[in-house]
């Protein structure tokens, strides 16, 4: 991650404000807006830690109990925000199974998707989250795709705090294996 995980999420903030202020004035930053971007700002290090946390998981496609350890951790997280969640279950299709989240609210529902499987296998050396330096660290799925499932996270966290997560449909789905 060479622009540190901190710039994904200021990314993120600067996308958020983008598209929520697409019906405001050009220059004017709305409160929900700044708030949004409060928010990444000061829980840059909580996004860092889970992101470490489900780095750390091994998840590779063939390792099913991963994938459902992975799955469980970003359950719990969206469980928190007032997502119903539910487990489906893989055994069927020779996968882990994949996570639903689904939150009413107002207007068409938003999907957001993301995956749980890595490609690194339990015996693969390249298994840990790693700091290269202070805005840099690599580790299986960093990128393709915990370190995504994270800002999913950190998004809707950040919509919560600005008291806009509250009436938008959400979907979000996170599959157990991306092919």
């Amino acid at each position: 991650v060479d622009m540190g995980f901190g710039g994904f999420l200021w990314f993120f903030g600067f996308g958020a404000v983008a598209a929520i202020g697409a019906d405001q004035p050009a220059g004017s930053v709305t409160p929900a807006e700044r708030a949004i971007v409060a928010y990444v700002d000061a829980h840059n290090s909580d996004a860092l830690a889970l992101l470490e946390r489900v780095v750390n998981i091994n998840s590779g496609t063939q390792n099913f109990a991963g994938v459902r350890r992975v799955g469980d951790v970003f359950r719990a997280e969206l469980d928190a925000l007032g997502f119903r969640t539910e487990w489906i279950d893989g055994a069927p299709f020779q996968r882990a199974g994949h996570l639903v989240a689904t939150h009413a609210g107002n207007g068409a529902p938003i999907l957001l998707i993301g995956h749980l499987d890595t490609v690194f296998e339990p015996d693969s050396p390249f298994q840990k989250f790693e700091r290269v330096d202070a805005t840099t660290a690599r580790g299986p799925g960093i990128i393709d795709m915990k370190g995504g499932d994270v800002i999913i996270v950190q998004a809707l966290k950040a919509l919560d705090a600005a008291g806009l997560l509250q009436a938008m449909p959400l979907v979000v789905v996170m599959t157990g294996d991306e092919e």
